[in-house]
Formats: C-alpha cells, structure tokens, sequence
C-alpha cells in the first residue's frame, strides 16, 4: 500500500501549506462572511448588502463555500468534501447537502494528456501497437482520473482509465499537511474521533490513487461469485493486466443498461430494483466485501439475463467476520424499539472514549427512540434515524469504525437507488431473505466450500 515514504521538500511543503491557508481564507471564511452581509476593511469588519435578497442560514452559506474550497482545492480535498457529505451526523445536514456538489462531474483533462499519460505508463510501442482509438469525450471525469471509450487492435471494444496529472503526488502531500493538522485538534476535541476519522480516510485515499487495489478488488469480486451458492447474476468487468498500471486500468465495457437511465415504475425498473438490493446485501452479509458507492450510474442492469453489473470499484468495504453479528443487533433492536438492546448493541459495535458515560448514553437513546414513537414508525425515515444514532454515539465520545459507517451508507445508496426505480418497494422484504440465507451459511458444515 502507498503511503508516505515520499520525500518532499520544506519548499514544496510550504509552498503547498500556504495556496492551501489562502484558498480557505479566499473562498471558505471570507467568501461566507460576504455572502452573509459582511467584509473585511480597514477597521475590521463591516456590513455590507447582502449578495441575496434572502437571509441565508449560517450552516447553507458555511457549506456552499465549503464546497468552492474544496473544489479549489484539488483531489484531496474533494475526496474529503465526499466524505464529509455523507456524513451529516458530523457536519449537519444543510453543510452535508451543500457538499453534495462535490459528487458532480470534474473539468476533464485534454486527450493528448490522457495518451501521453497511456504513454509514461505502458510505453510509447505498446500503446501503438495494442491500442487503435480513443474516443475524443470521456465517459466520466472525476478529481482523481477519467475514462475514455477505446478500441484495441484487434477490435476489442474497452474502457481506459487514466489518473490525472500530479494526483498522486498532490494527494499524498495534502494527507501530510492534514496529519499535522488533525493531531493536535483530535486532542484539543476528543470527542469528535478526528485521529480515527483521518486514518480511515487517508487509507482508503492511498488505495484509490492506486488502479492496482482496484484490479484486485475486481478480481475478489469476480472470486466471491464463483463460490458454490452464491448468486450468479452479478457481475464484474474484467480488466486487461498487460495493460494495467498504478495509473492506468485498461477494462471491458459492461454490458446492459446503466440504472440511472431505467425508467421508474416498469417493470424492468422493479426487476432491476430487486436485483440491485439483493446484490448489495449479499456482498454485505454474505462476502464482507461490499462496494461502497453502489449510486445509479455505477449499476448496470443486464434485461434479457436479468443480471446486475457494478462498475467503479475503487472504493469498497470490508468486515470483520462478527460485523454483521453487530450490525443485526442494531437493526433488529431498531425495528422493535428496544432502547436497552440498541443501546448495548451499539456500545459494543463501537470504542468508547474515556469520558464515555454508558448510563448517559442509554437515556440518549430512550430519548430518541421516543421521538420514534411519537412520529410513528411509518413515518420512520431510516437515513435520518441512522444519523442521529451516529450523532448520539459521537457526542457520547463512541468511536463508530469507519467499516461500519461505510456498510450503512452502501445500505441506504441502494434503498435511495431502488426507491428511485420502484417507490413501492420493501427494501426489508426484499434483504431479509438475503441476510436469513447468509446466517445459514455461516452455520453450514460445508462452509469451506462456500
């Protein structure tokens, strides 16, 4: 795994730690302060008109600016605001929909960057000699790569994925500045768990600035499926390794069509709606190894096969064999409202600090559920009740692992994805068997086998 054995300069340090000081100041701390009436002048601040002619909400104007910041920023920090969106449990939910900007497409670089990148990397014959054509547009540009549409020589159709520019490095010298940063504030706030947050970040970053992880999760992927008993309509482009670098992944196109281009309501969107949940579920509670942004352009549906196909799969998940023993607990204690069970449940699931009081923890999760109650459990909204019971494990200093943070937010990429194509769908009805099946497994005197 990457990591950060690179030397940088002071030079480069500096010169990286100041464009990063004044970005913020540029664009996140005065941009909001001008958008909320105010300025800096000669004698402080002042006010001034408002840029609009409504009041705007400090959490609204902080996050929009956010947004620009990072987006200024570069890949780091991109990445960062990515995370950060889905998480509105640590930065609210008005700063965490501003964030979600940050998922938009990226400016894309120019194609004689992308084929002197192809060529750094394979080498100028091999690039001549193995590939006929790229096509001018990119299917997709984001802040760390972008893809192309190719031909090789022999007519194969294909996918080309090419890093961008000095990500790597950016990348790399960026989580150093933040390391020196996020020390002393996880000790001057220990009960936001930013030491453990960064960590869980910084590897996850290494692993997406570098296509080979993503060429051995394919081929985990493409393993899992192959064990007896597992479903057998998922699938996993394979890719070209001749062809594969740190920084370029050469793979076949996936067949069908992309979720996000499925009509609601028929009865191919409820096909697909199904397959999808399914899919994800077993990756989850079956395998452990689960993709983690399973978003509608990432799923492809495969009609006449009735087979679902994921692309994208950089950023993925991974549990520990007695998670989702965990993660079943809090859900079942969810669903019956059992405050001493999920208040147990989720303790255990998580690390608590040392000034983590569990008694004081519990009467926090009586009081929520309560409000569950009170609204009733048909007006339940699951991605707001997970936030909240993140909220209330952080605020009580309990340190939720980042697996975990990452499998409920797979969960309810996929619910949001499946709602999309079928409203009426039971995202329960349909994972429950899926989840029954998989704790079966894990009790089979074969399970070697499987």
């Amino acid at each position: 795994m990457l990591s950060f054995r690179s030397v940088f300069t002071p030079v480069k340090l500096l010169m990286r730690y100041q464009s990063i000081v004044w970005t913020l100041t540029r664009y996140g701390i005065a941009g909001s302060l001008t958008s909320l009436g105010m300025e800096f002048g000669k004698r402080g601040i002042r006010w001034i008109s408002p840029q609009a002619m409504s009041v705007n909400e400090f959490d609204e104007v902080f996050g929009r600016n956010l947004a620009i910041t990072f987006e200024k920023l570069g890949p780091t920090f991109i990445k960062l605001g990515q995370v950060l969106a889905s998480r509105p449990d640590f930065v609210g939910e008005k700063v965490a929909q501003e964030l979600q900007v940050l998922f938009s497409k990226v400016r894309p670089i120019k194609l004689a960057r992308v084929k002197s990148i192809l060529e750094s990397e394979l080498g100028r014959n091999k690039v001549k000699e193995r590939i006929a054509e790229i096509d001018k547009n990119p299917l997709g540009s984001a802040s760390i790569g972008q893809t192309h549409r190719g031909k090789l020589k022999d007519g194969t159709p294909v996918v080309i994925k090419v890093q961008k520019p000095g990500v790597a490095e950016t990348v790399r010298l960026d989580l150093l500045l933040l390391e020196g940063i996020v020390t002393p504030a996880s000790l001057a706030f220990p009960k936001l768990g930013l030491q453990e947050m960064f960590r869980d970040f910084r590897e996850a970053t290494f692993r997406e600035i570098d296509y080979r992880e993503e060429a051995k999760n394919i081929r985990r992927f493409q393993k899992n499926y192959k064990k007896i008993f597992s479903g057998a309509d998922v699938l996993f482009p394979n890719y070209f390794p001749e062809l594969s670098t740190e920084r370029v992944l050469v793979l076949e196109p996936m067949r069908g069509k992309p979720i996000s281009q499925i009509k609601s309501g028929t009865r191919t969107a409820k096909h697909a709606a199904q397959k999808g949940v399914e899919a994800v579920f077993e990756q989850i509670f079956d395998h452990g190894f689960f993709h983690a942004d399973p978003h509608g352009a990432n799923l492809f549906f495969v009609e006449e096969e009735g087979r679902m196909g994921f692309i994208d799969l950089g950023l993925v998940g991974q549990l520990e064999p007695d998670d989702k023993k965990r993660f079943l607990k809090v859900l079942m204690a969810i669903l019956k409202r059992d405050r001493t069970q999920l208040a147990k449940s989720l303790f255990d699931m998580g690390t608590p600090g040392v000034g983590t009081d569990f008694n004081q923890f519990d009467r926090a999760i009586q009081k929520l559920l309560d409000e569950v109650k009170t609204a009733g459990l048909e007006q339940l909204k699951l991605e707001k009740l997970v936030n909240q019971l993140l909220s209330t494990a952080r605020d009580n200093q309990i340190y939720i692992p980042n697996r975990y943070v990452m499998m409920i937010r797979s969960c309810l990429i996929i619910e949001g994805v499946a709602k999309k194509l079928d409203p009426s769908v039971s995202i329960v009805s349909v994972a429950l068997p899926v989840v029954a099946r998989s704790l079966l497994k894990s009790y089979n005197p074969f399970r070697k086998l499987v």
